[in-house]
């Protein structure tokens, strides 16, 4: 199979914009964190559905059932040594982010989601080996990044950052992106060499950890309306389901 450069380059063009005009409603309105913590369940629904109703079997379909699980580990393992031991990163968002006015919790939040983002760039790249692991990795990070950008740009406000400096530093989080995904052009003839299962299994266990680490903690830290967060966690799952039924 050739690898549709071009394709990813139109991919990676949709994730920037994305990102961008996720950033643009909390410089315009005040949105609630009840609001905020509703669309992070969203997209921590997205991200299940792309694991465990497309990576997984992609993984299992092309490869031994070691493989494909040593794979997976391996993806959470790693961004569990980015974020947690390399970085150090503070939680995605913020506990207290209806109040918390300190800047250093914007710049730790940047930190981690510009990790996020890079590895999940690189996770898209190795998963054009095959257009339709591609295609769905695609849409899972379509599904959460403007809710990071909207997420980073709402601590920023409430950090008391200006206008000029949080557009700049939006602006280099939705780039991280597209550079993690394009550094993979040059390795893209020979990935598809590599078993799907690698590929997908890595992506996998990167996504596991960014669900179960940070979203789903976080859109559910709340006692109250439990209930529908979980009914925008299961939209997001649909939507990768009608996706899958779809012959994505």
């Amino acid at each position: 199979m050739e690898i549709n450069t071009p394709k990813l380059i139109l991919y990676v063009l949709g994730i920037f914009f994305v990102a961008l005009l996720g950033a643009v409603p909390p410089l315009l309105k005040n949105w609630n964190s009840r609001q905020l913590h509703l669309f992070i369940a969203f997209g921590a629904g997205v991200f299940l559905g792309a694991i465990f109703l497309h990576l997984l079997p992609d993984a299992l379909s092309e490869g031994t059932e070691t493989l494909a699980s040593s794979m997976v580990l391996s993806g959470f393992l790693l961004i569990l040594l980015i974020e947690r031991i390399i970085f150090g990163s503070h939680k995605v968002h913020c506990d207290d982010l209806c109040g918390h006015r300190h800047a250093i919790v914007g710049m730790a939040a940047m930190i981690g989601l510009s990790a996020h983002s890079l590895t999940e760039g690189i996770s898209l790249g190795l998963g054009m080996a095959d257009e339709g692991v591609g295609f769905v990795i695609f849409l899972a990070i379509i599904g959460h990044k403007s809710i990071d950008a909207f997420s980073l740009a709402t601590i920023f406000r409430l950090a008391e950052f200006s206008l000029k400096k949080t557009a700049g530093l939006i602006l280099l989080l939705s780039l991280m992106t597209p550079v993690g995904a394009l550094i993979t052009i040059p390795f893209l003839g020979t990935m598809k060499e590599i078993n799907l299962a690698v590929t997908a299994g890595l992506t996998a266990g990167t996504f596991l950890y960014v669900t179960t680490m940070d979203l789903l903690p976080e859109a559910f830290h709340s006692e109250k309306e439990r209930a529908s967060t979980f009914v925008w966690l299961i939209l997001g799952i649909f939507i990768m389901f009608l996706i899958k039924i779809g012959g994505a």
